[in-house]
């Protein structure tokens, strides 16, 4: 369990490690979904879901980081929500050890493909990186490419 908010920050500032991609389709599209959810409570409940359902060590790495991050935006009880679940997902992080998802985008819809392009569009970077991550580049050229096939 997380005892102080100094005990957050050090989990967060430790980070997944560098091997995990977070552009993975599957991941992007839950990332993007999980937004749309406006009680704390069901945001953490969906992204957790996708992780029980996609066991990889991979989607570890990208739920916990989420779920760190996301809980810096918030304030007291609903902080503390993503503390607890932050505390519980490295209490559990030798479950997952699955294979990571198939990273096909021709298997994505049209309309999932889109959703992700436009919020990855408008990602800033500036408060983390000097320049936009070469990842970052690279799936957005991945995700033009073949939206431009179904045009």
């Amino acid at each position: 369990m997380i005892n102080s908010f100094l005990d957050f920050i050090q989990i967060i500032e430790s980070g997944p490690p560098a091997r995990t991609n977070k552009f993975s389709i599957a991941w992007q599209i839950v990332r993007t979904n999980a937004k749309d959810q406006k009680d704390p409570d069901k945001k953490i409940q969906y992204v957790l879901n996708f992780l029980r359902q996609n066991p990889s060590r991979e989607n570890y790495d990208r739920v916990l980081n989420w779920v760190k991050m996301t809980g810096v935006a918030y304030k007291d009880d609903i902080r503390k929500k993503f503390e607890d679940a932050t505390a519980k997902l490295i209490s559990t992080k030798d479950e997952y050890q699955g294979a990571d998802n198939d990273n096909d985008l021709s298997k994505t819809s049209t309309a999932e493909l889109t959703k992700v392009y436009k919020d990855l569009k408008k990602r800033k970077y500036g408060f983390q990186f000097k320049s936009v991550p070469k990842d970052h580049v690279e799936f957005m050229k991945a995700l033009e490419d073949e939206l431009a096939k179904r045009s």
